[in-house]
């Protein structure tokens, strides 16, 4: 059995900080998807790239919700979209890079959570979210692997 270590918990300033990277990395990720799915050639990958993009929007929204409730302020520093170079892979390598560091921060932030359940519970949701959009992520990258 692992030893635990010390308990972590989160200050408010923590979480406001934690809150506001998270929204950039949505906004990133929108602009990034949008991209991606224009550039796509026609099918299946572009379709589901528009969605994951619709998805990302969503998770911005309530971020930004859940900001101001907290007594924060949204980012005003917005990132645009990255030029569209490279291969279908590449750009599914980039998103999956995105969505990995969405993982590992959305979990430390619904774990370090600790008097505050609704804040908890929506990183636990967008958690969620984050690792459905990987999969798909990898799915596609292995399929797209086979068929060279």
């Amino acid at each position: 059995m692992m030893e635990a270590g010390p308990l972590i918990r989160l200050t408010a300033e923590e979480i406001l900080d934690g809150l506001c990277a998270a929204i950039r990395a949505e906004i990133q990720a929108v602009a990034d998807y949008y991209s991606h799915a224009q550039a796509a050639p026609e099918g299946e990958v572009g379709e589901a790239l528009a969605t994951l993009a619709t998805v990302e929007r969503e998770h911005a929204l309530r971020l930004a919700e859940r900001i101001t409730a907290l007594g924060g302020s949204p980012p005003g520093d917005q990132p645009g979209p990255q030029p569209v170079t490279g291969t279908v892979v590449d750009w599914l390598v980039h998103d999956l890079i995105g969505e990995q560091w969405a993982i590992v921060e959305y979990a430390r932030l619904a774990a370090g959570i600790l008097d505050d359940d609704e804040t908890a519970e929506l990183m636990a949701e967008l958690l969620r979210d984050e690792i459905r959009h990987a999969r798909w992520l990898k799915s596609t990258l292995r399929a797209i692997e086979e068929e060279r």
